[in-house]
């Protein structure tokens, strides 16, 4: 049974010769998927999924920035002298 998470487009294809599928042009154009791109293939509960693998490029925009990553530094540090001291 698969997981109430996995949404049903309606879209079907058709496996050819090679093994090879063409994914829709709607969700490859959703989950900006285009030549190149890198996915996996997973089996699931008896389904297969393809996940997109996430360049780090892609990933840059969940990062904190420089500046963000040295304030949280400073103020985990000054709270980790705090409890050295038994403040």
């Amino acid at each position: 049974m698969l997981p109430k998470m996995i949404i049903m487009t309606g879209k079907s294809a058709i496996i050819n010769k090679k093994g090879m599928v063409t994914i829709p042009a709607k969700l490859r154009k959703k989950h900006d998927l285009h030549e190149g791109s890198e996915v996996a293939f997973v089996e699931l509960e008896g389904a297969i999924v393809l996940v997109p693998i996430l360049d780090f490029e892609s990933l840059r925009s969940f990062l904190p920035s420089r500046k963000q990553m040295e304030k949280i530094y400073y103020e985990s540090r000054e709270l980790e002298i705090q409890l050295e001291q038994g403040e």
